[in-house]
Protein backbone atom coordinates (compact mmCIF):
# COMPACT_ATOMS: atom_id res chain seq x y z
CA UNK A 1 0.00 0.00 0.00
CA UNK A 2 2.88 2.25 0.76
CA UNK A 3 4.83 1.58 -2.24
CA UNK A 4 1.83 2.48 -4.20
CA UNK A 5 0.77 6.03 -2.67
CA UNK A 6 4.82 6.35 -3.41
CA UNK A 7 4.41 5.42 -6.99
CA UNK A 8 1.21 7.85 -6.95
CA UNK A 9 3.06 10.97 -5.80
CA UNK A 10 5.49 10.44 -8.10
CA UNK A 11 3.15 10.47 -10.89
CA UNK A 12 1.14 13.43 -9.41
CA UNK A 13 4.79 15.36 -9.35
CA UNK A 14 6.11 14.33 -13.18
CA UNK A 15 2.43 15.29 -14.00
CA UNK A 16 3.11 18.60 -12.66
CA UNK A 17 6.65 19.36 -13.34
CA UNK A 18 5.80 18.69 -16.51
CA UNK A 19 2.62 20.40 -17.05
CA UNK A 20 4.45 23.73 -15.98
CA UNK A 21 7.18 22.88 -18.16
CA UNK A 22 5.01 22.82 -21.20
CA UNK A 23 3.50 25.94 -20.13
CA UNK A 24 6.49 27.34 -19.35
CA UNK A 25 7.72 26.35 -23.09
CA UNK A 26 4.36 27.42 -25.05
CA UNK A 27 4.62 30.74 -23.51
CA UNK A 28 8.29 31.47 -24.30
CA UNK A 29 7.37 30.18 -27.97
CA UNK A 30 4.80 32.50 -27.86
CA UNK A 31 6.70 35.41 -26.66
CA UNK A 32 9.38 34.73 -29.12
CA UNK A 33 7.30 34.83 -31.88
CA UNK A 34 5.39 37.89 -30.92
CA UNK A 35 8.43 40.15 -30.07
CA UNK A 36 10.05 39.35 -33.55
CA UNK A 37 7.41 40.51 -34.99
CA UNK A 38 7.11 43.09 -33.10
CA UNK A 39 11.17 44.34 -33.80
CA UNK A 40 10.49 43.46 -37.66
CA UNK A 41 7.30 46.16 -37.36
CA UNK A 42 9.56 48.66 -36.17
CA UNK A 43 12.15 47.88 -38.56
CA UNK A 44 9.42 48.49 -41.39
CA UNK A 45 8.25 51.48 -39.75
CA UNK A 46 11.46 53.08 -39.33
CA UNK A 47 12.32 52.13 -42.94
CA UNK A 48 9.23 53.41 -44.24
CA UNK A 49 9.55 57.26 -42.18
CA UNK A 50 13.02 57.65 -43.59
CA UNK A 51 11.55 56.60 -47.27
CA UNK A 52 8.34 59.43 -46.76
CA UNK A 53 10.01 62.07 -45.37
CA UNK A 54 13.58 62.38 -47.48
CA UNK A 55 11.12 61.23 -50.48
CA UNK A 56 9.38 64.25 -50.57
CA UNK A 57 12.15 66.25 -49.51
CA UNK A 58 14.68 65.13 -51.74
CA UNK A 59 11.87 65.19 -54.97
CA UNK A 60 11.14 68.56 -54.55
CA UNK A 61 14.30 69.14 -55.23
CA UNK A 62 15.55 67.33 -57.82
CA UNK A 63 14.63 66.90 -61.53
CA UNK A 64 14.18 64.15 -63.95
CA UNK A 65 14.67 60.72 -63.04
CA UNK A 66 15.58 61.32 -59.96
CA UNK A 67 12.87 63.28 -58.80
CA UNK A 68 10.36 60.44 -59.97
CA UNK A 69 12.76 57.89 -57.66
CA UNK A 70 12.37 59.65 -54.52
CA UNK A 71 8.67 60.14 -55.12
CA UNK A 72 8.00 56.56 -55.39
CA UNK A 73 10.18 55.86 -52.50
CA UNK A 74 7.69 58.39 -50.84
CA UNK A 75 4.51 56.67 -52.34
CA UNK A 76 5.59 53.50 -51.43
CA UNK A 77 6.13 53.62 -47.81
CA UNK A 78 2.78 55.49 -47.55
CA UNK A 79 1.57 51.93 -47.54
CA UNK A 80 4.37 49.85 -45.42
CA UNK A 81 3.87 52.54 -42.93
CA UNK A 82 0.36 51.71 -42.45
CA UNK A 83 1.18 47.83 -42.60
CA UNK A 84 3.71 48.33 -40.01
CA UNK A 85 1.37 50.02 -37.52
CA UNK A 86 -0.87 47.38 -38.05
CA UNK A 87 1.12 44.20 -37.64
CA UNK A 88 2.56 46.43 -34.20
CA UNK A 89 -0.64 46.44 -32.63
CA UNK A 90 -1.91 42.76 -33.34
CA UNK A 91 2.14 41.85 -32.16
CA UNK A 92 0.77 43.78 -28.94
CA UNK A 93 -2.41 42.00 -28.61
CA UNK A 94 -1.19 38.43 -29.37
CA UNK A 95 1.45 39.44 -26.36
CA UNK A 96 -1.46 38.78 -24.03
CA UNK A 97 -2.72 35.69 -25.21
CA UNK A 98 -2.13 32.13 -24.06
CA UNK A 99 -0.76 29.57 -26.89
CA UNK A 100 -0.99 25.58 -26.17
CA UNK A 101 1.34 23.33 -28.56
CA UNK A 102 -1.64 23.02 -31.03
CA UNK A 103 -1.82 27.08 -31.14
CA UNK A 104 1.89 27.39 -31.09
CA UNK A 105 2.44 24.83 -34.05
CA UNK A 106 -0.54 26.67 -35.97
CA UNK A 107 1.00 30.24 -35.22
CA UNK A 108 4.70 29.01 -36.30
CA UNK A 109 2.94 27.46 -39.75
CA UNK A 110 0.86 30.74 -40.57
CA UNK A 111 3.67 33.18 -40.60
CA UNK A 112 5.88 31.01 -42.05
CA UNK A 113 3.73 30.31 -44.80
CA UNK A 114 2.91 34.48 -44.92
CA UNK A 115 6.64 35.22 -44.98
CA UNK A 116 7.11 32.31 -48.10
CA UNK A 117 4.11 34.56 -49.20
CA UNK A 118 5.92 37.67 -49.29
CA UNK A 119 9.05 36.56 -50.58
CA UNK A 120 7.58 35.54 -53.63
CA UNK A 121 6.09 39.05 -53.60
CA UNK A 122 9.39 40.51 -53.45
CA UNK A 123 10.98 38.86 -56.01
CA UNK A 124 7.64 40.28 -58.49
CA UNK A 125 8.65 43.63 -57.44
CA UNK A 126 12.06 43.69 -58.34
CA UNK A 127 10.96 42.16 -61.38
CA UNK A 128 8.33 44.56 -62.35
CA UNK A 129 11.19 47.54 -61.04
CA UNK A 130 13.23 46.51 -63.90
CA UNK A 131 10.49 46.20 -66.29
CA UNK A 132 9.47 49.59 -65.59
CA UNK A 133 12.62 50.95 -66.14
CA UNK A 134 13.36 48.54 -69.29
CA UNK A 135 10.02 50.15 -70.74
CA UNK A 136 11.71 53.47 -69.86
CA UNK A 137 14.71 53.38 -72.26
CA UNK A 138 12.28 52.21 -74.89
CA UNK A 139 10.12 55.72 -74.61
CA UNK A 140 10.80 58.43 -76.63
CA UNK A 141 8.44 61.09 -74.47
CA UNK A 142 11.55 62.15 -72.17
CA UNK A 143 9.01 62.65 -69.44
CA UNK A 144 7.66 59.39 -69.45
CA UNK A 145 11.01 57.89 -69.89
CA UNK A 146 12.30 59.40 -66.81
CA UNK A 147 9.16 58.86 -64.87
CA UNK A 148 8.89 54.83 -65.89
CA UNK A 149 13.09 54.42 -64.77
CA UNK A 150 12.59 56.81 -61.72
CA UNK A 151 9.59 54.48 -60.36
CA UNK A 152 11.19 51.75 -61.67
CA UNK A 153 14.49 51.87 -59.40
CA UNK A 154 12.96 52.86 -56.61
CA UNK A 155 10.42 50.07 -56.69
CA UNK A 156 13.67 47.66 -57.13
CA UNK A 157 15.25 49.45 -53.89
CA UNK A 158 12.05 48.95 -52.55
CA UNK A 159 11.92 45.22 -53.17
CA UNK A 160 15.43 44.16 -52.63
CA UNK A 161 14.77 46.20 -48.76
CA UNK A 162 11.80 43.71 -48.06
CA UNK A 163 13.62 40.41 -49.68
CA UNK A 164 16.29 41.39 -46.88
CA UNK A 165 13.76 41.63 -44.59
CA UNK A 166 11.30 38.99 -44.72
CA UNK A 167 14.02 36.72 -45.60
CA UNK A 168 15.42 36.84 -41.73
CA UNK A 169 12.02 37.15 -40.75
CA UNK A 170 10.89 33.70 -41.93
CA UNK A 171 14.57 32.29 -40.57
CA UNK A 172 14.11 33.52 -37.53
CA UNK A 173 10.72 32.38 -37.25
CA UNK A 174 11.57 28.87 -38.76
CA UNK A 175 14.13 28.43 -35.36
CA UNK A 176 10.96 28.84 -33.66
CA UNK A 177 9.43 26.16 -35.74
CA UNK A 178 12.46 23.99 -34.86
CA UNK A 179 12.44 24.43 -31.64
CA UNK A 180 8.73 23.72 -31.61
CA UNK A 181 8.90 20.18 -33.30
CA UNK A 182 11.61 19.03 -30.76
CA UNK A 183 10.03 20.07 -27.76
CA UNK A 184 6.73 18.14 -29.19
CA UNK A 185 9.35 14.75 -29.54
CA UNK A 186 9.71 14.94 -26.26
CA UNK A 187 6.16 14.55 -25.14
CA UNK A 188 5.09 10.67 -25.46
CA UNK A 189 1.44 9.40 -26.09
CA UNK A 190 1.72 5.45 -25.77
CA UNK A 191 0.27 2.88 -24.07
CA UNK A 192 1.27 1.07 -21.34
CA UNK A 193 0.02 -2.02 -18.80
CA UNK A 194 -2.65 0.28 -17.07
CA UNK A 195 -3.91 2.52 -20.08
CA UNK A 196 -2.94 5.22 -22.24
CA UNK A 197 -0.63 7.44 -20.33
CA UNK A 198 1.26 11.02 -21.36
CA UNK A 199 4.66 11.17 -20.14
CA UNK A 200 7.12 14.05 -20.41
CA UNK A 201 11.08 13.79 -20.55
CA UNK A 202 13.44 16.21 -19.28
Amino acid sequence: MAVRKIYFLLICISFCLGAFAQRNFNDSLAYSRNRTTEKAMITLGSWAAANIISGFIVAGQTQGEAKYAWQMNAYWNLINEGLAIMGYINARKAMAKKYGFADNEAEQASIEKLYALNLGLDLAYIAGGFFLREKGMNTENMKSRDQLRGYGTSIVIQGGFLLLMDGVMITLHHRNSVRLNKKLKILELGAGPNGLGLSYKF
